[in-house]
């Protein structure tokens, strides 16, 4: 998959790189952590994030959630008031679908995957292996 590193911010000892790739029909935007707030919320010294959308959805996101061209979706995220969360929170307010992952070096992997709104309500509950 091809990324862009898009943004990167510091801050007392913490790193967090925003990326943007496309992999086939999908959007993935991933976040890297690293540093001692990463290790006091997960145990880890990094931790990676990724959001994966349909590209038609990614669309959709872009024309009901940025103001702005093909680009907005960079500009929201090299904002660094805006994080993967962030996105997330957006998606959902959207009703966009996405599928999420969270994985670090101990091999511990988050994953919650996409949900279509005609699935019926609420988002399934993320799945935690390792």
């Amino acid at each position: 998959m091809e990324e862009r590193e898009i943004a990167r911010f510091e801050c007392a000892g913490d790193v967090r790189v925003m990326r943007v790739g496309a992999d086939g029909e999908k959007i993935v935007v991933r976040e890297d952590l690293s540093g001692p707030s990463v290790l006091l919320a997960y145990g880890e010294k990094n931790r990676t994030l990724r959001v994966s959308l349909a590209a038609e959805d990614a669309a959709r996101l872009l024309r009901l959630g940025f103001c702005g061209g093909v680009d907005s979706l960079w500009s929201y995220l090299s904002d660094e008031a805006h994080d993967i969360v962030d996105l997330m929170d957006l998606c959902d307010g959207l009703g966009v679908p996405y599928a999420f992952s969270s994985e670090g070096p101990g091999g511990v992997l988050q994953f919650r995957p996409a949900r279509r709104s005609d699935q019926g309500p609420g988002a399934p509950p993320a799945i935690r292996l390792g």
